[in-house]
């Protein structure tokens, strides 16, 4: 009653994946410098292995004009599937133990969930040729992927071609083409086409924020680079062009001392302050009045006279 086997309850296909994308990423995960990379560690995997595997069929869909009737499940399309499931699970899993803050509940949860079992639905079926055939829109996704983990192959043109391309036409021509050939590719059925109607407005709703994003990023201003020598924003000069200044600076200094010896300057300094203490013990001893009614200096030791007249200490 309960005689079913390993390889019926878990097909081989998506156990070897499984492990495979394990080792794959503990492999890859040490030469990521950040969370951020190694969460698209898997993506990028999964997104390039699928779009590959993807192509024949895409250019067997392609050369008969939309015409999916020679296109067929194959033990190759169904581990195609398969491999997409370990993919989903694989990611939920190491999100879980390593990078938790990148698994979002609708980009994460909802959509790896709602996958597996609409994967294990046309695997059932026998719809896994649709499904892979369908892998193709996977490409913007290995665009996005690789270019997180590598800035240099970012390119916001590309990516919005290809999802545009993939995502938005592509997508609707092959949900068309499941709806018109039912009677000879799903048994008649209206699901794969259901399927795909459902996914579109998903599909649309990131195309519009990728087109938005990208429009925001062409009209925000560049930075202009500043020049060596000018002032920054904060009212610092550059730091170069103050290491530039500074020997300036002390040559100047340098060749006025020189020249202050040059000419003798210190001993006409000092013959001056000889002069002008003479010319001060010269003076009568009424100075201090003198000194104290222009506001040059008041009597060290001399009190105030007491006259009739009032002081400015009186106000």
């Amino acid at each position: 009653m309960f005689d079913v086997s390993i390889e019926d309850a878990i097909p081989p296909a998506f156990l070897y994946s499984l492990l495979a994308l394990i080792v794959a990423y503990h492999i890859f995960a040490p030469l990521c410098s950040t969370v951020k990379q190694q969460s698209w560690i898997l993506t990028t995997i999964s997104s390039a292995a699928m779009s590959l595997s993807s192509l024949p069929l895409f250019f067997l869909y392609a050369s008969s004009r939309g015409d999916l009737r020679g296109i067929r499940s194959t033990p190759w399309t169904e581990s195609t599937g398969r491999f997409f499931q370990a993919y989903l699970i694989t990611d939920l899993l190491m999100g879980v133990i390593y990078y938790r803050s990148k698994v979002n509940l609708l980009t994460g949860w909802i959509h790896h969930t709602i996958y597996i079992f609409i994967v294990e639905y046309a695997c059932r079926q026998g719809w896994s040729h649709l499904f892979a055939l369908s892998a193709v829109m996977e490409i913007p996704t290995f665009l996005l992927a690789i270019a997180s983990l590598n800035p240099r192959f970012r390119s916001d043109v590309v990516f919005t071609m290809s999802f545009l391309a993939t995502r938005i036409v592509l997508h609707v021509f092959l949900c068309v083409s499941m709806v018109a050939s039912r009677h000879d590719v799903s048994n008649d059925s209206y699901g794969p086409g259901l399927i795909m109607a459902c996914i579109f407005p998903l599909h649309a709703f990131w195309f519009y924020g990728s087109l938005k994003g990208f429009v925001k990023r062409a009209k925000s201003p560049k930075p202009q680079p500043v020049s060596q020598g000018t002032v920054t924003a904060s009212g610092f000069t550059s730091l170069r062009a103050r290491s530039w200044m500074l020997p300036r600076r002390r040559g100047s200094l340098r060749q006025a001392v020189r020249a202050w010896d040059r000419l003798e300057l210190r001993k006409a300094a000092g013959r001056f302050g000889d002069v002008q203490r003479r010319l001060r013990a010269s003076i009568p001893a009424a100075r201090e009045q003198v000194y104290a009614y222009v506001g040059l200096e008041r009597p060290p030791s001399a009190e105030p006279q007491q006259t009739g007249a009032k002081t400015e200490s009186s106000f």
